[in-house]
């Protein structure tokens, strides 16, 4: 970004048209690929390396106009990594100004236009600190934001698989308030529970321009997963080839504004009643149905119009309300991710009381976000939000079923945790942190051993290992610790050995290969004799370990 000039226009003034055509064909690729993307989307140009006298330089300008609306949008990019934090404190400083502002808008005839300005920062991914710079973010006056080489990624897949609708999904991501329009429309009014829920039929066109998704992206708390691009693309198909017109089941959507202030009461209902459908961008989320209505996102606006899907909508239910919708809805279907949807149960106040086993596997995930940000394990676990890609990563369903299912955590046993129903996680978090530390000390992450242990099968052997490790441990027949357990099993891990644990998991799970593995190390080293395998006999001396240190103490 420069400063200086000799005009406040350094460029002459450009039709939308040839704008476009040179915000296309900027020789830096990150320009083009920035410029491009806001373009794909639907916004117009405003501007393109604009300069101002005497304030500095804008990368690119764009503008959305809608109902009434009128949306200015400021934008820097880098691809440099050198001190971008500087870089981003001066350009928010520079264009939060509201002297610089007001210039800008009057050269872009903009003025009175909401605006937001937004660095793009292509050098780095959304898990970069920006603790320098957080002054300058969430203000509601001035909205500044950082979009990361990965939010520009996302955005740019969702916007080839559903074209311009996916500015709804840019829109919500930035929180951009949207001035509220309304359509009239009839509705047949019911009730679940004590909410009051309105059902009709509605064009496509006006839900593809209304409603967003809640997607989980980074840090944000969204629910939504990622779009299954294999059945969006079969679903666009099947209505280019008019084998779908429409489809009998509901989209749920709930929306932020009132549709009616009158509510039938229960006793009058189901009962026809006329409502006021919010209509502005990102007005109405949808909580089931995101794949068949984006589904149509391909077809013409005239044939949009003519499409029409029925609807299920809520008005102003609570987050945490949709979010339980959305379990409830899914938590039985496989074509929802298990790992989205142990994620978002961990949002939830479970009352272990009531729910023990969903309590104990929130404890596991809060861990797991810990160490997945923090930890031995960062950035190893897949959580399932809508920018992740599963690769080789440790999946979070598999994490919280090694951990509650072997007892470690959760269960009767609950053995790394001294009280179960505790909400703290420091020692069940200091426990897991330790012994993955210690696998990947010991362990090299890209050996052979490595790979096999922070797979799905490895996982799952050697954390049954040490299920019956500790289980011994509490009947006092060893004082072996885990990371003990890994430094002897580092000696009979070998190709050999894997090739036999692989084929003893596929025939008879987890059970077969801790015992192949206990066998092997009671071999090699004498101390491991005195383990019992057998969990019936384990149980009774559980029980009398735990007595005699209860008296002890």
């Amino acid at each position: 970004m420069s400063v200086g000039g000799n005009s406040l226009n350094a460029q002459p003034d450009l039709t939308a048209a040839s704008l476009r055509d040179t915000v296309l064909r900027d020789p830096d690729p990150s320009m083009r690929e920035v410029g491009k993307l806001f373009l794909d989307l639907g916004f117009e140009p405003l501007a393109h390396k604009k300069n101002i006298l005497g304030v500095g330089e804008i990368d690119l300008a764009f503008k959305l106009q809608r109902d009434g609306l009128l949306l200015t949008f400021i934008l820097e990019v880098s691809a440099h990594s050198y001190d971008q934090s500087r870089k981003i404190d001066h350009f928010f400083s520079r264009w939060s100004n509201p002297a610089n502002l007001e210039v800008l808008l009057k050269e872009l005839r903009m003025t009175g236009a909401r605006n937001l300005r937004a660095y793009v920062d292509l050098s780095r991914n959304s898990d970069s600190d920006v603790s320098s710079v957080r002054h300058h973010l969430g203000q509601v006056d001035y909205p500044n934001h950082v979009l990361f080489k990965d939010d520009i990624e996302y955005f740019q897949s969702v916007a080839e698989s559903i074209g311009q609708w996916a500015k709804s999904d840019l829109l919500s991501y930035l929180r951009v308030p949207m001035l509220q329009t309304a359509l009239r429309i009839s509705a047949i009014q019911f009730y679940l529970n004590d909410a009051p829920v309105f059902c009709f039929v509605c064009d496509v066109r006006t839900l593809l321009d209304a409603c967003y998704i809640s997607r989980r992206l980074g840090d944000r708390r969204g629910y939504q997963r990622a779009l299954n691009q294999g059945r969006l693309r079969n679903i666009e198909k099947e209505i280019a080839d008019r084998k779908i017109v429409a489809f009998p089941n509901s989209v749920l959507i709930n929306c932020e504004g009132i549709l009616t202030n009158n509510p039938a009461p229960a006793h009058d209902c189901p009962k026809q009643i006329e409502v006021t459908l919010p209509t502005a961008y990102c007005s109405c989320c949808i909580v089931d149905g995101q794949h068949r209505l984006l589904g149509f996102s391909k077809l013409s606006e005239a044939e949009l119009s003519q499409r029409h899907l029925p609807v299920v909508a809520f008005q102003k239910l609570p987050l945490d309300a949709e979010v339980k919708m959305f379990i409830d809805i899914n938590s039985t279907q496989k074509r929802i991710d298990s790992n989205l949807i142990e994620d978002l149960k961990a949002d939830f106040p479970w009352d272990p009381s009531k729910n023990y086993r969903e309590h104990s596997g929130s404890i596991i995930v809060l861990i797991a976000r810990e160490i997945n940000k923090n930890g031995p394990l960062r950035n190893r676990i897949y959580m399932g939000g809508a920018k992740e890609l599963r690769q080789n990563k440790i999946t979070l369903s598999t994490f919280v079923s090694v951990l509650r299912e072997n007892q470690l955590i959760g269960g009767k046993g609950h053995l790394w945790q001294a009280d179960p129903v505790t909400k703290e996680i420091k020692e069940p978090l200091e426990k897991t942190k330790g012994f993955f530390s210690s696998l990947l000390r010991i362990f090299h992450a890209d050996t052979g051993a490595g790979r096999f242990l922070l797979g799905n099968v490895g996982l799952r052997i050697v954390f049954r290992t040490v299920q019956v490790l500790e289980r011994n441990r509490v009947a006092g027949n060893t004082t072996i610790e885990a990371s003990d357990l890994l430094e002897d099993l580092k000696h009979v891990l070998d190709d050999k050995i894997i090739e036999e644990l692989e084929t003893l998991y596929g025939g008879g799970g987890a059970v077969k290969g801790s015992n192949r593995v206990i066998d092997t190390l009671q071999k090699r080293f004498p101390k491991y004799k005195q383990f019992e395998i057998d969990f019936r006999h384990l149980s009774r001396q559980n029980l009398s370990g735990l007595s005699l240190m209860q008296s002890k103490d």
